[in-house]
């Protein structure tokens, strides 16, 4: 009898994984009632169930992590506040599905959206976080990693248009710079053409023949003479 309990014992045994598995999240399995139930293979839910004993101090605990008063954690259990006080105080013993219902809570993804900066935000049954203030089809975790990652790479983005902006700013500088030389050239150029014009004109003018006309009673003097 004793060789068949204790073969029945050894069969009941989590597996070698499922131990591996408890020892890396650091809990202990304490219960021969889940040894027997799940043999073998135990599921994740059911390792972390184990994770903390059912005392009122750890009840506590699980309500502080949710952020709720002892009335408000009494209202969604459905019991009076004196008696989540007398479990709290060890005045009770607490229920194990009690605990567990917090403990379960504290772990689900609606509980990470229930803080007050995301009132009115919650996950769609397809998994798409919806958003008050947007609604329609909510972002998907894949939507989120590329908001994420945009977010992470606006700052490089910033500092590389500045230095495009910059560098612009330079050559539109230079732009301005060589359209004004190119205006202040071509007057000067006209400037030198007219020299130029002049300069001939006045060449011209110093290099002409001059024909002396003589009085008319002169001529006639020098015939008559």
């Amino acid at each position: 009898m004793k060789n068949t309990t204790k073969k029945n014992k050894q069969r009941n045994q989590p597996s070698e994984k499922t131990r591996w598995a408890y020892w890396m999240q650091a809990i202990e399995p304490t219960s021969e009632e889940i040894n027997e139930a799940f043999p073998g293979y135990h599921p994740q839910w059911v390792r972390l169930s184990q994770l903390r004993q059912v005392t009122g101090q750890n009840f506590k605990g699980m309500r502080d992590i949710l952020q709720i008063t002892p009335e408000q954690c009494a209202a969604y259990l459905r019991v009076s506040p004196g008696t989540v006080r007398r479990w709290e105080n060890g005045h009770a013993s607490v229920p194990f599905i009690a605990f567990e219902l917090l403990r379960m809570v504290s772990k689900s993804m609606h509980a990470r959206v229930s803080h007050k900066n995301w009132d009115g935000w919650f996950i769609s049954e397809n998994g798409s976080l919806i958003s008050p203030d947007v609604g329609g089809n909510g972002f998907t975790p894949v939507q989120l990693n590329i908001l994420s990652f945009q977010r992470g790479e606006a700052p490089q983005l910033r500092i590389e248009n500045a230095r495009l902006q910059a560098l612009l700013d330079e050559a539109q500088a230079e732009n301005t710079k060589l359209r004004q030389m190119y205006v202040a050239q071509g007057v000067v150029d006209e400037l030198a053409a007219m020299q130029e014009t002049i300069s001939g004109l006045m060449s011209r003018i110093a290099t002409a023949r001059i024909i002396p006309f003589t009085a008319p009673t002169e001529q006639l003097r020098e015939k008559t003479a």
